[in-house]
């Protein structure tokens, strides 16, 4: 079985991460899914965007949750291209990406970077999946279970998986009892154990994030369902080439 080829917040080593630019030149690239994180404006737009706090990526100052839309797209993303274009380093929302990539053969996993005890965001990115009939083409994750089950009661057709940080069986197996569909597991953490314990128990494994030329080629060859990448190029490049063989 050929892993998929996703994209961490796009191409993100060479494009600005969780960004249009990123999520298009990752598809130009090869990449059979996109990888990104999603938040709640102030107004309660989805927006896509990793950190909770607005510095890293704009230099602003505050909490992302603490902005509407229309002040967060006064503040452009810090471009690491060669060429700045301000127009597709804005910080983009969850719609616009559905515009973009609900006729595209792609696959979406989304993040949820909920705050706990408000479920908020999952009634919004659930009721933007449903608007744009994409389900079939999306994988929610999160390290919160209890996000991942309300996601499963307001679109129970769409796969799950758990991001874990505690590799053993009890962790797997409990995430096999809620019913979700995938772990979600660091690369560097992998070992033959886990990945038969996480195959005795039913569940698929989607790994991140992988970079370097001979660990996308180990990743590769585990048979995995899905490895995270910066790389999409250099994942496809390898898979092209065992194609071939």
């Amino acid at each position: 079985m050929k892993s998929l080829n996703i994209a961490h917040r796009g191409f993100s080593a060479l494009y600005t991460e969780n960004t249009m630019r990123a999520f298009k030149e990752a598809y130009e690239a090869g990449a059979d899914g996109i990888e990104l994180d999603v938040r709640l404006a102030k107004d309660g737009e989805v927006v896509i965007f990793h950190d909770s706090k607005l510095k890293r990526m704009t230099g602003a100052k505050g909490n992302l949750h603490d902005y509407t839309l229309e002040e967060l797209k006064t503040y452009p993303m810090r471009d690491n291209t060669l060429e700045r274009k301000t127009e597709q380093t804005i910080i983009p929302t969850l719609l616009e990406y559905f515009e973009w990539a609900k006729d595209k053969p792609i696959i979406t996993n989304i993040e949820l970077k909920s705050i706990k005890k408000n479920y908020q965001l999952e009634l919004r990115v659930a009721e933007l999946i449903q608007t744009h009939k994409v389900g079939e083409q999306i994988i929610i994750s999160s390290f919160l279970e209890n996000s991942l089950n309300r996601m499963k009661i307001l679109a129970p057709e769409i796969k799950t998986g758990l991001l874990l940080s505690k590799y053993d069986e009890d962790s797997i197996k409990m995430a096999k009892e809620m019913g979700f569909d995938y772990v979600h597991l660091k690369a560097n953490n992998l070992t033959e154990e886990i990945i038969e314990t996480a195959n005795t128990h039913g569940l698929c494994i989607n790994t991140w994030t992988v970079n370097e030329q001979k660990d996308l080629e180990k990743a590769n060859a585990l048979g995995l369902h899905g490895i995270i990448t910066d790389f999409p190029d250099r994942l496809r490049l390898i898979q092209d080439s065992n194609d071939s063989v």
